[in-house]
């Protein structure tokens, strides 16, 4: 059986390396088309409109069904989601086979991530700034909570602005008050594009590429958005990565979406489990010494 903590590991440190180098229905708003006194489109107008359509909830817990597949592997498991908005994002999965005993615990909060290997009895637990491939693309606990929480962000900065972004249709043409519009972003080694949806005026996928790296791409689409405590919410997120020749993509389906609050936010590790250096671990998957 393929391993799933292999798996996760392989999926999240080789993606994150390639790319550096309900409640009471609430109905879609129809607000009227972002344009000035002129006709012409209205980035501000716009970017307004999108923003307001995000989850204003500050706690989100759901059961999860989750699909990892990489170079041709596939496997399947549960589990659960719990975030808790400015202080932590937490992922358990369960035995594949069994379905009852959590297996893999995944937790980041604002200065370290922490990874729980229940099979073995092991855990990393290092603050992003001392892990080398996550450091040289600036992944932080900011650009991680957006993107969990389907918001558009601009990376360590809390909250971003219209004027941070240049704003174009899929072709790179001008918008019009007709067709989706790409945000974009660009750093010194990454550019963010921030697809929307004009028809539902919602953030649909997140793709981040290396500016010198085309070849290499990480996407986190958004789709089926249900009801959650007046907005909305997407019940499916799907993680891709293209790196070249390879593909890996994981999936989460939510189910019983709540704004429950009165969870341990912060995983207490045994004694008995021995941390492991994560640089070392990602040498050991990837077959290099």
């Amino acid at each position: 059986m393929v391993n799933i903590k292999t798996l996760l590991m392989l999926f999240i440190l080789t993606g994150v390396v390639n790319v550096a180098c309900g409640s009471q229905k609430t109905a879609v708003k129809n607000d009227t088309l972002p344009t000035n006194t002129s006709g012409a489109f209205s980035q501000n107008e716009y970017f307004k409109i999108i923003n307001s359509n995000r989850s204003k909830e500050n706690f989100l817990t759901a059961k999860i069904k989750c699909e990892v597949s990489m170079d041709g592997k596939s496997i399947s498991t549960s589990g659960q989601l719990r975030m808790k908005k400015d202080d932590v994002i937490q992922i358990s999965l369960l035995d594949p086979l069994v379905g009852l005993m959590e297996v893999i615990r995944i937790e980041f909060t604002k200065d370290m991530m922490l990874m729980v290997d229940r099979y073995n009895k092991k855990y990393i637990y290092v603050p992003y700034d001392e892990v080398d491939f996550l450091k040289k693309c600036d992944i932080d606990f900011i650009a991680l909570e957006n993107l969990f929480w389907n918001h558009i962000f601009v990376p360590a900065k809390t909250e971003p602005e219209a004027s941070d972004f240049t704003y174009e249709k899929a072709d790179g043409s001008q918008p019009d008050a007709q067709n989706d519009v790409n945000l974009k972003f660009v750093d010194e080694h990454l550019t963010y594009c921030f697809n929307t949806s004009q028809a539902v005026k919602r953030l649909v996928q997140t793709v981040i590429t290396g500016n010198r790296d085309k070849d290499s791409k990480f996407a986190f689409s958004y789709a089926d958005f249900q009801p959650f405590h007046g907005t909305e919410f997407p019940n499916q997120m799907v993680m891709s990565f293209i790196m070249g020749s390879k593909n890996a993509a994981l999936s989460f389906t939510l189910s019983s979406v709540k704004n429950k609050s009165g969870w341990e936010t912060r995983t207490k590790i045994p004694t008995k489990y021995s941390k492991e250096d994560p640089e070392r671990i990602f040498r050991s998957l990837m077959g290099r010494n």
